[in-house]
């Protein structure tokens, strides 16, 4: 099934289905007719009484003797394909039917004895259930994924890529020339004919041609630009709903390129910083991340950007991605952010955390120096890991005993024997506060 279309379903989904046993008498090259529902009519003439798209089942009770301007009349109405259920009239499908409908291309099934016409149109039923909630998932996540590339740089080819991709389709951005194109090498002098006269034309408007098989729709864009899209069949509501979406998202890419650069480097606060933001993707895969800008450089696995609010890290790195925040600065010191956040994602990669400028000095510092500046410094703790968290908690107290105590749940006097022996084995003095400093980067730093 092709989703995004009007909910139908093949016939060849009914005829696949081992419950109900049926077997293809003729039109076998065309189980891919979409059905719409099943109906049952035991009239001579049934067609004023057909929609079309249906699946008919007749067992042949006051089965005409034309069976060629029956079978011809039920085609003329659109009927799908024809049911024939053996037994009770009938021990077996007339072949005088089958002739008919071999000769005018409609598919026809025998039903057996065993099948009742019910299970048949409960099969389709519940087809079709399937078949819209497929759709409704086709259109959440077309929705999604036009989203997603709306959001990544150069969004007008980027769109027509993706709106390309979400179906059989086609796509091309037209102005005085191609923007964008994609699914096609040449543009048919027609559409570009239909583009120039959507352009020329005020007011809401679209346009649709057919161009060899193809089933072409166009629709004007912000800018005098016309979008244009080609497809296999034609288009259902939801095809085009999706392509709404796609149109508004261009319309809006279109516009904001240069209001939301501008914006980003004045800002709606004079007073306010920009930051640059790197990060690594943890793991391969589709997951995206808001940050709330349109200035992103992604190459791969790696991006940075420009922003005016710290992002979300914790929501990004369970996204899959570990970002690194520079300190807020002005426009001419972006290069420097710039670089100050490719230290600290060198650190947040090494550490497997996301590192700000909350961070603080830490989050500078070669993440390779800093471990072994923490290996040199630490090492004689090594062996004592009791010793090691008992300075951690003493330190991160600044110092107090009893607050230190109850941390560890142990007495007062443990402390102070913990830490004296902490002193002579690392001999330094803590009681000096530059010593204390570097212990306490040692201990972040050995994590």
């Amino acid at each position: 099934m092709t989703l995004g279309r009007t909910s139908t379903v093949p016939l060849a989904d009914l005829v696949r289905r081992p419950e109900l046993g049926l077997v293809v008498l003729a039109g076998a090259d065309r189980l891919d007719r979409p059905i719409r529902w099943a109906h049952v009519s035991e009239l001579r003439d049934p067609v004023p009484y057909l929609l079309g798209g249906e699946l008919l089942l007749t067992a042949g009770v006051n089965f005409p003797e034309d069976v060629d301007g029956y079978v011809r009349g039920l085609v003329a109405a659109g009927v799908q394909a024809l049911g024939f259920g053996v037994t009770p009239v009938y021990d077996e499908v007339p072949a005088s039917l089958v002739d008919a409908c071999v000769r005018q291309g409609l598919p026809l099934v025998a039903l057996p004895a065993t099948t009742p016409f019910l299970a048949v149109s409960q099969a389709v039923g519940v087809a079709l259930a399937a078949a819209e909630h497929a759709e409704l998932r086709w259109l959440s996540e077309a929705q999604a994924a036009l989203t997603r590339a709306a959001l990544r740089p150069n969004p007008l080819p980027t769109l027509v890529t993706a709106l390309a991709d979400l179906s059989d389709w086609w796509c091309a951005l037209l102005d005085d020339a191609v923007v964008a194109k994609a699914g096609i090498e040449e543009i048919d002098p027609v559409v570009v004919h239909m583009a120039r006269r959507l352009r020329a034309v005020s007011g809401r408007r679209s346009g649709s041609t057919e161009v060899g098989s193809w089933h072409v729709v166009g629709y004007p864009v912000a800018a005098a630009r016309v979008l244009v899209v080609g497809a296999a069949r034609p288009f259902s509501v939801a095809d085009r709903a999706v392509i709404a979406v796609a149109l508004a998202l261009l319309a809006l890419a279109d516009r904001s390129d240069g209001r939301s650069v501008t914006k980003m480097l004045l800002g709606d606060d004079p007073h306010e910083g920009y930051r640059v933001v790197r990060g690594q993707r943890k793991a391969r895969g589709d997951a995206e991340i808001d940050l709330g800008t349109g200035l992103v450089d992604a190459d791969g696995d790696r991006m940075r950007a420009i922003v005016t609010t710290v992002p979300d890290v914790v929501a990004a790195q369970t996204a899959g991605w570990l970002l690194a925040v520079s300190s807020p600065v002005g426009v001419g010191d972006l290069p420097s952010a710039d670089r100050e956040a490719a230290r600290m994602l060198e650190r947040a990669v090494a550490a497997g955390r996301p590192v700000t400028v909350d961070d603080g000095v830490s989050g500078l510092v070669d993440p390779e120096a800093a471990a072994r500046f923490a290996a040199t410094v630490l090492a004689p703790l090594a062996t004592r890991p009791e010793l090691v968290e008992t300075l951690r908690i003493w330190l991160a107290c600044n110092g107090n005993w009893d607050r230190t105590a109850a941390e560890l749940g142990v007495h007062r006097n443990s402390v102070r024997h913990r830490i004296g022996v902490v002193a002579r084995e690392l001999g330094v003095d803590l009681a000096d506060t530059q010593r204390r400093m570097e212990l306490w980067f040692a201990l972040r730093w050995s994590d």
